[in-house]
């Protein structure tokens, strides 16, 4: 009797936490493009794209998956921590480090680079639902054109 009241106490505090942690950080879980919300440009824009968040640590991990307008398969994962310090990316054909920086509950800046050349600068965030993740971002693709893109996720 005590060892599943235990137990269940045990997992009742399990559940508790993981709702807390989601619930610090918005950004964690699947998200999927919503390509009739977007706006898209610039020649490196991926399509059907899906993001996978999760924290590992401190650090706030990304997988993404998606395909170029080539219909090429682009997969790759980025990390850093929210703290504006760089971070590694591996896989893209774009960028070599991100810095991410929490300036808001809901709201991340990153910038992307290839070696010491800033890609781009975005603003991400959350709506207060937790049910869309909006990309606000300005860069430079591979052939020096500069470009505004507005990228909208809807959360699985």
């Amino acid at each position: 009797m005590f060892t599943q009241r235990f137990r269940n106490a045990a997992l009742a505090v399990c559940f508790f936490a993981v709702a807390a942690l989601a619930a610090e950080n918005p950004f964690i879980g699947t998200w999927k493009m919503n390509a009739d919300k977007s706006k898209m440009s610039g020649a490196d824009a991926l399509q059907n794209v899906t993001v996978q968040y999760e924290m590992d640590g401190e650090s706030l991990k990304a997988s993404v998956q998606g395909t170029t307008t080539q219909g090429q398969a682009e997969n790759f994962t980025y990390e850093a921590t929210l703290d504006g310090k760089p971070g590694t990316a591996t896989g893209s054909s774009t960028f070599d480090t991100i810095t991410l920086q929490k300036v808001g509950p809901n709201v991340i800046k990153a910038t992307a680079k290839k070696g010491d050349k800033a890609i781009y600068m975005d603003r991400r965030v959350v709506s207060k639902d937790g049910k869309t993740l909006t990309i606000s971002r300005t860069g430079t693709d591979s052939q020096g054109k500069k470009y505004q893109s507005t990228i909208v996720f809807d959360r699985q």
